[in-house]
């Protein structure tokens, strides 16, 4: 659900990039005051999980693929603030390495898929889980909020389209995507509990009760093993599974063709910084296969977003020890 450059008018673009600007400052700010070796150690982990994960398209319909957007898998295992910190990082990387998504849509699609996506996914995700108790009901929760972030996502893209100057065709849009992404919500949703359900079974202190996550401090020995395991697992996804992704267009793409208010690939502006591995393709001398250029672009944009989540995490400012609420792991 990338939004592309020329797609949202200079209103919406200057409206999105305030909003998630100032979404993500204060995602920050917040994320400073919880923040410590297990926040610090999982935002690495998550974020290359997602970047690896969102390469794998599948398919939901014929000649329409989705692909996760994480948003609600990051707060469910960090909480709302640093998920979408770990969405932000993912963008940014996305953008400028690959040129999914535009530079002046950056704003928009954190706004969607990092402010309504994480945040509001886990403002879902809370009040479900208080009401329903035990791993059942934490898996039940996560995945109703995963397919309701992904379907806000896709009303709030509806939304800044007709404030782009196409209100007359709102509800043609809006109808459109809440279709398409309704089905690619269940991807999402399945995706989301089959994560959820691996770490219940594996580490469930992972999952704190909804709305008290708190850090831990954490041995050496113990983190080393979350980040290699964690990492290893990202890096297979895109090494191997992300070159066998559905080669169909997005929900997004699908509707834009459908509708006509994607640009035309010829008269699309060219991106600020040429993207060293546009399309998901590191192109080298002597590497004429399309899937090995997408394994490794893969692994170099997994590496590249695990080193500045993790980087940013360790560099933030963090709370004075006795401010903070410490449980044993």
């Amino acid at each position: 659900m990338h939004i592309p450059d020329a797609v949202l008018g200079p209103n919406a673009v200057i409206a999105t990039s305030l909003i998630g600007g100032a979404g993500l400052l204060y995602a920050v700010r917040r994320l400073e005051q919880q923040l410590g070796e297990r926040t610090t150690v999982l935002m690495g982990t998550m974020s290359a999980f997602v970047i690896a994960a969102q390469m794998v398209n599948f398919p939901v319909m014929p000649g329409v693929s989705g692909h996760l957007l994480g948003g609600v898998l990051a707060s469910v295992l960090l909480g709302p603030w640093a998920g979408s910190v770990v969405v932000a990082a993912v963008l940014i990387v996305q953008c400028f390495l690959f040129n999914d998504g535009g530079f002046s849509a950056l704003g928009a699609n954190f706004v969607n898929m990092g402010l309504i996506g994480a945040i509001g996914g886990y403002a879902i995700y809370a009040p479900l889980r208080r009401a329903m108790a035990g791993p059942k009901g934490t898996l039940i929760a996560a995945m109703v909020a995963a397919w309701f972030s992904v379907l806000l996502a896709s009303g709030a893209f509806a939304v800044e389209l007709a404030a782009s100057g196409r209100r007359d065709d709102f509800l043609r849009v809006l109808g459109w995507m809440a279709l398409v992404h309704s089905l690619i919500g269940i991807g999402e949703a399945l995706i989301t509990g089959l994560v959820v359900r691996f770490v219940l079974l594996r580490r469930p202190d992972l999952l704190e009760p909804a709305g008290e996550i708190v850090d831990k401090p954490v041995a050496a020995g113990h983190w080393i093993q979350w980040v290699g395991a964690g990492l290893a697992i990202s890096l297979a996804v895109a090494a191997f599974v992300a070159p066998f992704a559905c080669e169909s267009p997005d929900g997004l793409e699908f509707v834009g063709e459908k509708l006509g208010f994607l640009p035309d690939e010829s008269a699309a502006p060219a991106p600020p910084l040429p993207s060293p591995m546009a399309d998901y393709q590191l192109r080298l001398p002597g590497l004429g296969q399309a899937g090995v250029a997408t394994a490794m672009a893969g692994v170099v944009g997994t590496l590249v977003v695990f080193g500045l989540s993790w980087g940013m995490a360790r560099i933030l400012p963090r709370p004075k020890p006795e401010g903070a609420t410490l449980d044993a792991v």
